[in-house]
């Protein structure tokens, strides 16, 4: 799966940190900007044991704890999405491709807190993760993917596969950049906005 990791031009280091070392760096999943994150409820069927709802549920949040996060989206194409973490198109998206495995999970969308149904609420680990890929829908114009791991540093299994660079970063910057990703053989492209959107145009290095 391609997914995008939005940087904005301030933060380079941590932009060259996966073009160079092929890594993403998850963050504890509870420095996140959603003040709801990890919230679930859940609820009792007829017949339910509840201390063994209330032991599971003891599991899901114990399993939650340890949980590192990386944020990527599925587009590059959202003007929300450059302005809130791209710097206002003065930062980039990087393209990388994420593998097809059960620490990579596309954020389903719903209500404002996750909720879980019982009698059988699954794997404790299993069910954190689902806790941990749902988001309140006010998020939905993410169109967020997320990499769930117990690890901080996220190895990719290949070179990044597109640098896009916002049309109003610094031309400095730009030239830096398009000499790594010669280097390193990475196409590199710049945001057009008309009346279609945003779009990228593939820059000659």
């Amino acid at each position: 799966m391609k997914a995008f990791k939005f940087r904005a031009e301030s933060q380079v280091a941590f932009a060259l940190d996966i073009i160079l070392n092929r890594q993403l760096f998850c963050a504890d999943w509870r420095t996140l900007n959603d003040p709801v994150e990890g919230v679930f409820s859940y609820s009792y069927g007829p017949g339910d044991d509840k201390d063994a709802v209330e032991e599971a549920v003891d599991a899901i949040t114990a399993g939650k704890s340890g949980l590192k996060v990386c944020s990527l989206s599925k587009t590059f194409d959202s003007h929300l999405l450059w302005a809130h973490y791209a710097s206002g198109f003065s930062g980039m998206a990087i393209e990388v491709e994420l593998p097809d495995d059960d620490r990579v999970r596309e954020v389903v969308y719903r209500g404002v807190f996750a909720h879980l149904s019982t009698p059988v609420l699954g794997d404790a680990d299993a069910m954190a993760k689902d806790v941990l890929s749902s988001k309140y829908d006010a998020w939905a114009y993410e169109q967020e993917v997320r990499v769930l791991q117990r690890d901080p540093v996220f190895k990719l299994s290949g070179p990044v596969t597109r640098l896009i660079v916002g049309h109003r970063m610094n031309p400095a910057l730009v030239k830096g950049l398009s000499l790594i990703c010669k280097a390193e053989g990475i196409e590199m492209f710049r945001t057009g906005i008309g009346d279609e959107g945003i779009d990228a145009d593939w820059l000659d290095l």
